[in-house]
């Protein structure tokens, strides 16, 4: 009789430890994403270079897992690459992450690959990364990836996506806010789709609204219209006097700087509206220094007016701060070995 009691007391107990037990459990299970602090990296091996730092407090660090072998790998890496050598000055760490042995994902990338590349690639062959990660975030295409500014998750989705770029300079600033682009994303969507039935008034309305939620913020999208605008309006004023307007809005240096640099160097436009830019530099100039002398200095490397970009770009590293040198230096290099190159080809 005593052990039925007994027996009964203990069923009643484990019943109750479940009953209990059983949120705790369904709290553990909520997908890894966006405002979670990232999990541990336990790589053993880094086929190139080292573990990034995922919580300090400055840039931002993205993480991407990959299968060896995907045709779009090329795409990425280039992607990756190129945002690396943008932004490693200013606190960008790139990790890529496979479930293979270091030697097969070595061999999976080309002799090209493997000397142009800046970014950190490690081995998760025992696939506890992976778990933490891509299984913990309940996604099942890779490749995969996590942005991750101030110690906190920002992103997670495709590292093909074309706004990667966008985000990244975003989130390497610590101005990326994920609440603030979701709520534009409709608008965004609404969009793109009426540009494509060339229902023009629509598509700018849209992206109008976008723009007054945060101008400096959407500075991205700030160029998406002016894009659409060169494209579609035969009088080039229309977009040379929007611009000028929105400049004023976006009113932080860095916003302003985003934009001048896109309208010189954006290889999606065509013909370029330098005056405007030239006149954005000069305000630039006025605010900031450094900034606005590079973006001079820019405007007349594109010109190939070495001369002047080299002094331009002299006088904006020497007035530069200990923190941007470096990169100030780097383009005064480029000017300098573009003009030896021109005059070497002079007959």
């Amino acid at each position: 009789m005593f052990k039925k009691y007994l027996m009964s007391v203990q069923l009643v107990c484990v019943c109750a430890l479940a009953f209990f037990a059983a949120p705790a459990l369904g709290d553990d299970e909520d997908p890894l994403g966006v405002g979670k602090a990232p999990p541990a990296l336990q790589i053993v091996k880094y086929v190139r270079g080292d573990a990034p730092d995922l919580v300090k407090d400055v840039g931002c660090v993205v993480v991407v897992f990959f299968t060896v072998g995907d045709a779009k790998n090329s795409s990425m890496l280039s992607t990756l690459n190129s945002l690396h050598k943008e932004l490693a000055l200013k606190g960008l760490q790139v990790l890529l992450v496979a479930k293979d042995k270091p030697e097969d994902i070595s061999k999976s990338f080309s002799k090209a690959e493997k000397n142009s590349m800046t970014i950190s690639v490690g081995a998760d062959d025992s696939e506890a990364t992976w778990r933490l990660w891509v299984d913990a975030a309940k996604q099942e295409k890779v490749p995969l990836g996590f942005i991750l500014s101030r110690g906190k998750i920002v992103w997670v989705g495709n590292p093909l996506d074309e706004t990667l770029p966008m985000i990244v300079r975003k989130a390497v600033m610590g101005k990326y806010d994920p609440q603030l682009q979701k709520k534009a994303q409709p608008m965004l969507d609404a969009a793109r789709k009426s540009l494509k039935v060339r229902n023009l008034n629509e598509a700018y309305k849209h992206f109008d609204e976008v723009i007054e939620l945060d101008p400096a913020f959407f500075v991205d999208v700030v160029m998406e219209r002016y894009k659409a605008t060169l494209k579609n309006e035969s009088d080039p004023k229309v977009p040379a006097e929007w611009i000028l307007k929105m400049v004023k809005k976006c009113a932080t240096v860095s916003a302003q700087n985003e934009i001048v640099n896109a309208m010189v160097l954006d290889p999606e436009i065509e013909k370029r509206d330098l005056e405007s830019a030239e006149l954005i530099a000069e305000s630039l100039a006025a605010k900031n220094p450094t900034i606005g002398l590079q973006a001079k200095a820019m405007i007349r490397a594109y010109k190939k007016d070495w001369p002047q970009a080299i002094d331009l770009q002299t006088d904006a590293w020497m007035g530069a701060t200990i923190l941007d040198k470096p990169m100030a230096k780097q383009r005064l290099d480029e000017y300098r070995a573009s003009a030896k190159n021109q005059n070497e080809k002079k007959p």
